[in-house]
């Protein structure tokens, strides 16, 4: 098959509803196990319906067979990839959409859950959108849109060669770069969110790398009770972005980074 025609499966309610809603990416086909589909199902297959899509059905020992080990609520679909940006455009429409936008620069998260609860959280915290590695980086599988809830089809992606000149380019671009680490600068809360931020998120167990962290204008940190260490990628980053969302919603009282 064809890089062109390459399909990418995409499992459960809600995400098949979001990929088909957004409409981002063309949707070749949608499986079901035999039998009268659930009642749940039937706006998701009339969405479906008007996008195109052929509808198939599988014999139930046949999808179980195939399907089983997935999350799949009853009805797996099949989509073209989906489409990242540019990180300029990515920029450009950051700004247009917020005076002070806030992105995220993922360094090198290969666990798919783990990004996909990232992209989650950073859609529904308000954030402008992700930049990942093209390598290295969990790709923008189904397990990741499965995790994600669906909001893998909302929040802008880029991907690029290189991390640490994007960071410089987002730099240029006005944006203050802050690490999130355990022995950052300040806690999270200190921070004046209210400006153009790209916060980078390290990678499982190693956090963000040296060679990242020289690029950072600030490193901030999550105060935390318990003995464990640290927190995973994700549940910081969702704590970071709350603090983010909280700022814009009290219109910014901390003093300037």
């Amino acid at each position: 098959m064809s890089a062109k025609n390459k399909q990418e499966m995409v499992y459960g309610v809600h995400p098949l509803q979001q990929a088909l809603t957004r409409g981002k990416r063309e949707c070749y086909k949608i499986i079901l196990e035999q039998g009268k589909p659930p009642a749940r199902l039937a706006s998701l297959l009339d969405l479906a319906e008007t996008h195109g899509a052929r509808r198939e059905t599988l014999p139930p020992e046949a999808f179980r067979k195939k399907y089983g080990k997935l999350n799949h609520q009853g009805v797996v679909g099949y989509f073209s990839p989906l489409p990242t940006l540019e990180l300029e455009t990515l920029i450009e429409q950051a700004y247009q959409s917020c005076s002070h936008p806030a992105l995220v620069l993922a360094d090198e998260i290969q666990d798919p859950q783990n990004l996909g609860a990232l992209i989650r959280s950073a859609w529904v915290l308000g954030l402008q959108g992700l930049v990942l590695p093209r390598h290295r980086s969990a790709p923008l599988n189904e397990t990741v849109a499965k995790c994600s809830a669906g909001a893998i089809e909302s929040l802008p992606i880029a991907c690029v060669s290189n991390l640490k000149q994007a960071a410089e380019t987002l730099k240029e671009k006005g944006f203050w770069i802050v690490g999130v680490d355990m022995e950052g600068d300040r806690a999270c809360y200190e921070f004046d969110f209210n400006t153009p931020v790209t916060l980078i998120i390290g990678g499982e167990e190693k956090g963000v790398r040296p060679i990242l962290k020289k690029t950072c204008d600030f490193t901030v940190s999550i105060p935390m009770a318990g003995e464990l260490g640290s927190l995973n990628a994700s549940n910081a980053a969702a704590i970071v972005f709350y603090e983010i969302h909280k700022q814009r919603a009290a219109g910014g009282s901390h003093s300037k980074p």
